[in-house]
């Protein structure tokens, strides 16, 4: 019986009639040959024409029970992954195939699929059912086709479902740039469907929602970015969302060590394009940090908008910080020292900057809170408003466990740190 069965499945080719338009290249069919071993049938696609095939789901169906079927891949399993999927009920078995190719598997026209071992004692299949996906994951169309013998003769075409068990359809959609496939793309309440998600280089899953009668179903992460769910009985969408990855940012500043206290406040003045190195590879943090530049810096954060002349005598038209000194004064920003000039390369004091960041904020209403730093009675009288509420928005904090230094100069590194905490605490 064996060998008669052989005989006949050399014979046989299932016609797997694709209806893209876009690619009438021929009609690819499934060739069945005998391979070695009892039961071992070799699985090759041909005619594939020019299309793209990064995925492949092939589902056949035979009469009678095969409980040991499987099926082995063709390739080096670096280059592939295959799942196989057995399901039997009255009377029939249902086998589903599936690859996934991490590159093209049309080699010319042709696909070799792997071996199929179902064992003794069965008939061919009645009928088969074909997915073919491109690398972006474009569908030829999924297509039931009969089983057709060297001779014409002609199976039932129809696909065989179990009284009362309905077939759903799963589709899958994405957003953004990755991929999201389900296999198998139809299936009955209770089947598990499994979902595969591939984002693109450089790009993560964000969101995966399975959406099913109205609900949104519970998805189970089996590993290697891939999914599962149980098949309501209704159809399913699936939808992904894939977003950029984060790119890390490695300072480029020598003198800014990992771990050290100002490092992370230089990395966010550095990604937010508020402060820059002092060279291509230095940031000097313990450098002073002048007026000129702290306005600037704020000048660019309020969207550099028009302005005029500042009126301060030591404030020359044409340098980086003649606009932004002009427009801090006339928002009432600064205030210059009240004689003509503002000494915008004069190093900041740390409550200069207090005051500046203060008004710029719109000169909030301070709260109720007493300094007690042992050196607080050095702070000129204007700053204490602004000090008690840099302090307690934590703008600001003690150079020590007992002083302030209010009127100490503010280094770079301060100034990083200060501005971060400006931007996430009070801007934000």
């Amino acid at each position: 019986m064996m060998k008669r069965f052989f005989q006949a499945l050399l014979a046989f080719v299932l016609a797997l009639s694709l209806t893209c338009p876009s690619r009438a290249a021929g009609s690819p069919t499934l060739l069945m040959q005998n391979g070695s071993g009892t039961g071992n049938v070799l699985l090759t696609l041909q005619n594939m024409g020019n299309r793209e095939a990064g995925s492949i789901q092939l589902e056949l169906a035979l009469t009678g029970s095969y409980p040991r079927a499987g099926f082995s891949m063709a390739g080096a399993p670096s280059d592939r992954y295959s799942h196989c999927r057995v399901e039997e009920y009255g009377g029939q078995t249902r086998i589903t195939v599936y690859i996934d190719g991490l590159r093209n598997l049309n080699q010319s026209g042709t696909v070799p699929l792997g071996t199929l071992s179902l064992g003794g004692g069965y008939t061919a299949p009645t009928s088969a059912r074909l997915t073919v996906l491109s690398r972006s994951l474009e569908s030829d169309s999924s297509s039931t086709i009969p089983v057709q013998s060297a001779g014409g003769g002609t199976t039932s075409p129809g696909w065989p479902t179990t009284p009362g068990e309905a077939a759903y359809s799963v589709r899958a959609s994405s957003t953004g740039r990755g991929a999201v496939m389900v296999n198998p793309s139809s299936a009955r309440y209770g089947e598990t469907v499994v979902i595969t998600v591939r984002p693109d280089s450089g790009y993560q899953l964000s969101e995966l929602v399975a959406v099913g009668d109205g609900r949104r179903l519970q998805l189970n992460d089996i590993g290697g970015g891939s999914f599962s769910f149980v098949m309501p009985d209704a159809d399913v969408e699936v939808r992904g969302t894939f977003t950029a990855l984060a790119v890390e940012t490695r300072l480029p500043f020598t003198d800014v060590r990992e771990g050290v206290w100002f490092h992370d406040a230089v990395k966010y003045a550095y990604e937010n394009s508020l402060m820059s190195g002092t060279s291509a590879s230095t940031f000097s943090p313990d450098q002073p940090t002048s007026r000129g530049m702290i306005v600037t810096i704020l000048y660019r954060l309020a969207g550099s908008p028009a302005a005029g002349n500042s009126g301060f005598t030591d404030v020359a038209p044409g340098q980086y910080y003649a606009k932004a000194v002009a427009w801090a004064s006339a928002n009432g920003v600064v205030s210059g020292y009240g004689n003509g000039r503002f000494g915008p390369n004069d190093p900041i004091t740390r409550e200069q900057m207090a005051v500046i960041l203060w008004r710029y904020a719109g000169s909030p209403a301070p709260p109720h809170l007493t300094l007690t730093f042992s050196d607080i009675g050095k702070a000129n009288s204007y700053a204490m408003d602004a000090l008690r509420w840099a302090v307690d928005r934590q703008l600001i904090s003690g150079t020590s466990a007992t002083t302030l230094s209010p009127g100490g100069t503010a280094t770079r590194a301060q100034a990083a740190v200060i501005l971060k905490g400006f931007c996430q605490n009070v801007l934000d």
